[in-house]
């Protein structure tokens, strides 16, 4: 594939788990947002991506949500500026409904102030995006190469922020479901679970709050890219 052939996304999310490591522009594999993407915009080849932290913002005299709203406008705007070929943002929701659909709506508004032909797809993650992995156990068992498939929490969205409950939220029933004795998978152990995702319609079904309509996002906005 040469440098023409290639379509660039730009990944923002809130650190290695969400979007992979590598400094450089690269290839869809590591990051659970990447990841995710490539599987639904069908495996293009000529998906590559940056990833990128999720901007900070030195505007301390504004309110949490108006300075979410200008880091969508400042990542959208610096992506087309740069010759990318669109965006994917994705935050944690770290709290309940109202949490959730709070941050939807300032993600929404910062995408719609600049550049609305430019394609960009957001996602809240319900209640982190652990949530997303732990909604699939046999790829869990498949990518720790367990010896049974794992039990699994039937509604993991349901489950507490990690904040709220150290001892039972998304990221430790994780753990729990891999076998491991840690308080986390590591990040290439949640790669290797993205990875072995292959059902994308049952995440849609046990993750209907963050991750069905996210899906619906790349598939209107980003997947026709390719």
């Amino acid at each position: 594939m040469t440098p023409e052939d290639r379509l660039v996304l730009e990944m923002f999310g809130e650190g290695k788990t969400d979007v992979g490591v590598g400094a450089e522009p690269g290839p869809p594999t590591s990051g659970v947002v990447p990841i995710l993407v490539y599987k639904l915009c069908g495996k293009p080849k000529q998906m590559v991506v940056k990833r990128k932290r999720i901007p900070f913002l030195q505007e301390p005299e504004l309110k949490k949500s108006k300075r979410l709203w200008r880091k969508i406008e400042f990542a959208k705007r610096r992506a087309a500026a740069s010759g990318s070929a669109g965006v994917v943002f994705v935050v944690d929701s770290e709290g309940g409904r109202k949490e959730h659909r709070k941050l939807k709506g300032d993600l929404e508004k910062g995408r719609e102030s600049v550049r609305p032909d430019f394609p960009m797809a957001i996602g809240v993650a319900q209640p982190c995006i652990e949530s997303w992995l732990l909604a699939d156990a046999p790829a869990i068992r498949r990518a720790m190469d367990l010896p049974t498939t794992p039990e699994v929490p039937g509604k993991p969205e349901e489950l507490p922020a990690p904040h709220q409950d150290r001892m039972h939220n998304p990221k430790t029933e994780l753990a729990k479901a891999t076998g491991t004795t840690k308080k986390e998978v590591s990040v290439k152990e949640k790669d290797g679970i993205a990875t072995a995702i292959n059902d994308l319609n049952a995440l849609r079904t046990r993750c209907p709050l963050g991750f069905a309509p996210f899906a619906d996002e790349v598939d209107q906005r980003i997947r026709p890219l390719f």
